[in-house]
């Protein structure tokens, strides 16, 4: 079968690799569609996102990972143990396990567990010659991980129900009421996403920050009240007039900004969360963590958020037509990839491949 294979860093082809075979308790889903994610970028890169969001460390990685974790498709065969009737269905994958047993998966943070397998990862598996994920013609995974789609999200749809996740396990990490005011750093996936998560939830009004013009009018359409560049002067004069002079009840970076760069914009009892973590030191002055307010971290979703955003989909109170920005033969992925590294030129915010 064809797949994506990250031979090393900065290595990517399409090559024919063997057809997996099945496990008792696994299914092989034959991929419609997979998205190419902001990690999936860094994993070309040689970095390992998933360790250093979690673990606050860097493991390297494997060769010949097929990168992928946004994966919708059918079910085209089950192995033993899995019930027949998920034949022919249409599924997103739900696209990682937990041990089960260690404190913070029994404490219900089974997004935390340093012993998580991760499709399109190297995490977790043991030795293999090809470490499977979803940017393939098929892909195996263990049944539980099979996520039935309703006629109501099309298998396109389904491949931001991971990114969503993570919004909406970000946007939990605050204390947003109506009324309140919030500042979104970064326009990718997430970033949209999360703009119509907080409108969901409450009566927020959104700011979005992003270098891209392109993805700026795309942040408009997905609800954002207001959208700059970081540069630009309206953005502090904009902040505060929204919240009435308050500042910000939450602040979601989801690119790793410096921190003394936005802090200040944010009010008295809010949460600053940031979602990418760095090596590099940064300047705080906690000064500006005064008034009770508060400096989080986010990484990864607990399974039950998953299905939150599963249900806001299905419910029409995600709209993800804006942010498909780019579609690609699953031969093309090496374009793909460029087109989604380089998104002050090219607009991207979802890249999606399709077989």
């Amino acid at each position: 079968m064809k797949a994506v294979v990250l031979r090393s860093t900065n290595d990517l082809a399409v090559l024919d690799v063997p057809l997996p075979k099945l496990r008792p308790g696994w299914a092989l889903v034959k991929v419609t569609h997979c998205g190419i994610c902001g990690s999936d970028i860094r994993y070309l890169r040689g970095d390992n996102p998933w360790a250093k969001q979690t673990l606050g460390i860097h493991i390297p990685n494997p060769k010949n990972i097929i990168l992928g974790h946004e994966v919708t498709g059918i079910v085209a065969e089950v192995g033993p143990e899995v019930p027949s009737d998920l034949l022919g269905k249409r599924v997103a994958v739900l696209a990682f396990g937990t041990c089960r047993a260690c404190v913070h998966c029994r404490r219900g943070d089974e997004h935390l567990c340093e012993n998580t397998r991760h499709l399109g990862h190297g995490a977790g598996w043991e030795q293999l010659d090809y470490y499977y994920g979803g940017m393939a013609e098929f892909v195996p995974v263990e049944s539980e991980w099979l996520v039935p789609l309703s006629d109501q999200v099309s298998n396109e749809a389904g491949v931001l129900l991971d990114p969503l996740g993570v919004a909406v396990h970000a946007v939990r990490k605050t204390c947003i009421q109506d009324e309140d005011t919030v500042l979104i750093i970064g326009g990718g996936a997430v970033g949209q996403l999360v703009i119509q998560v907080i409108k969901a939830i409450a009566k927020v009004r959104v700011v979005l920050v992003d270098l891209c013009e392109q993805i700026l009018r795309i942040a408009v359409r997905m609800g954002s009240d207001a959208a700059f560049v970081p540069t630009s002067p309206q953005l502090r004069t904009a902040t505060l007039e929204l919240s009435n002079g308050y500042g910000c009840r939450a602040i979601i970076d989801t690119v790793g900004a410096p921190l003394q760069q936005y802090l200040p914009l944010l009010g008295r009892g809010g949460t600053y969360v940031t979602m990418t973590v760095t090596e590099e030191p940064q300047q705080l002055r906690t000064i500006h963590l005064a008034g009770e307010r508060s400096l989080a971290s986010s990484c990864n979703f607990r399974f039950a958020e998953y299905y939150e955003g599963l249900s806001l989909l299905q419910r029409g109170k995600i709209d993800v037509t804006p942010i498909i920005t780019h579609r690609f033969h699953l031969e093309e992925a090496v374009k793909a990839f460029r087109t989604a590294e380089n998104k002050l030129e090219t607009g991207a915010v979802k890249v999606i491949l399709h077989t």
